[in-house]
Formats: structure tokens, sequence, C-alpha cells
């Protein structure tokens, strides 16, 4: 019944996991099992092998690494949609990039466009896709700093900044994907704020959008 219960357990929590998370999860079990079934070969040492494993499971636990995370990791993507936006943030160097799904410039990359260009996007956003006009401005903060001054061609934010920051512009102003851990927001938000802090001869307002992306993830993700 005990062997029963357990089987239960797990694949109830199987059919709720994540699939990046079982995948990692059935890694990990693997290489503990990959090294206690080799030394216990080798040695005809049961309790070596146990050792073995747990010596393999304790390294992998302390320093986070597994069986098949760099490879994954490297080429993982997070994709935001929107009815006339697409956003993907690249998981290895951060870069965030954006693809107009409609309107005037459909199927243009954002980096691809010109400031003009861009401000004509952001004003068919404001018009028809709220949600995609406040992403839209979050990557302008990235790359393009300065560009809602008044000064340039791309003109002021919008009000729609200021109803307050979504839980996808927050992932994009801090470079994070959803899944990101609270220590990975501290420690996004510390590295930003060296970049940005008035004090480092960085923008307020940009300060102000990376402290407001780190409270919108942390009241987000689960302590």
């Amino acid at each position: 019944m005990l062997i029963l219960g357990v089987i239960l357990y797990i694949l109830g929590w199987v059919t709720k996991a994540e699939v990046g998370k079982l995948a990692a999860w059935i890694r990990k079990s693997s290489t503990v099992l990959v090294v206690a079934g080799a030394t216990l070969i080798f040695t005809r040492n049961p309790g070596l092998a146990v050792l073995a494993g747990m010596i393999a499971y304790s390294v992998m636990a302390r320093t986070g690494w597994h069986p098949g995370k760099g490879r994954s990791e490297s080429s993982a993507n997070t994709a935001v949609r929107t009815s006339y936006l697409e956003m993907s943030l690249d998981h290895a160097t951060g870069a965030i990039s954006g693809r107009v799904l409609q309107g005037r410039f459909a199927g243009r990359s954002l980096a691809d466009l010109t400031p003009a260009e861009r401000t004509e996007v952001l004003d068919e956003l404001r018009a028809n896709d709220a949600k995609g006009a406040r992403l839209l401005e979050a990557w302008l903060d990235r790359a393009s700093p300065g560009w809602n001054s008044g000064g340039g061609q791309e003109g002021p934010r919008s009000s729609a900044g200021s109803r307050g920051m979504s839980v996808d512009e927050a992932y994009l102003v801090l470079g994070l994907a959803r899944g990101a851990t609270r220590d990975e927001v501290h420690a996004a938000h510390r590295k930003l704020m060296k970049r940005f802090h008035p004090d480092q001869g960085g923008s307020t307002y940009l300060a102000s959008q990376v402290n407001e992306a780190k409270d919108v993830l942390l009241k987000h993700i689960k302590s």
C-alpha cells in the first residue's frame, strides 16, 4: 500500500509539473542512477554506489548544474504575444527582439524600424492594443533610453504607461523569463540599477521603472 501511495503521488506530481522542470528532474535522476550504477559495477559495493549517487545529487543541488541545462537554456526563448506585437527574450544573451504582427509595418522587426517608424507603430498600438503599447514602451526603454523625453522623434510616453506595469512588461524590463526566482529578480534589479541609478549618471525614470518591475514580480512570484 505504501509503494502504491508513492506511485500515485509521483503520477499526480508529474501531471501538474511544468515540462521544463519535469525534464530537469528526469535528467538529474538519471544522472544519479548512472553514477550509482557505474560505481556498483566497478566496485561491487552497494554502500559505495549509494554514496556516489548521493554525492552526484549533492553536487547538482549545490551548483544548480545538471546534464542538458546549458544546452536547453542557451537555446531557450520566452515569447510574449499580443494582437499587434510579438516580443521575444533570449535567455542566453538577455536580448529582447520584437516583431509587428498587424498594421502598416506587419512582419517587420522592431530593430529594423527607424525612430519615425517606431513612432507610427506605437501610435497604432496605443489606438488598438494597449498591452502591446506598454510592451513596446518597455522595449524602447531598453533599446532607446530617453525616447520618451519629448526631445526625440519617438515622442513622450503615452498615458498607457501610467496604468500600472503588467507582469509581462516587468519581465521584459528586468530581462527575465517567466519562471524566474525571487533571487533572480533581486539580482537583475541590482544589475540594472548600477546602470540606471541617477547617482551613476542614469535616468530617474528608468530607475523608477526597474524598481517598479522588481515590485511587480516579487508580488507575482510566490515565495
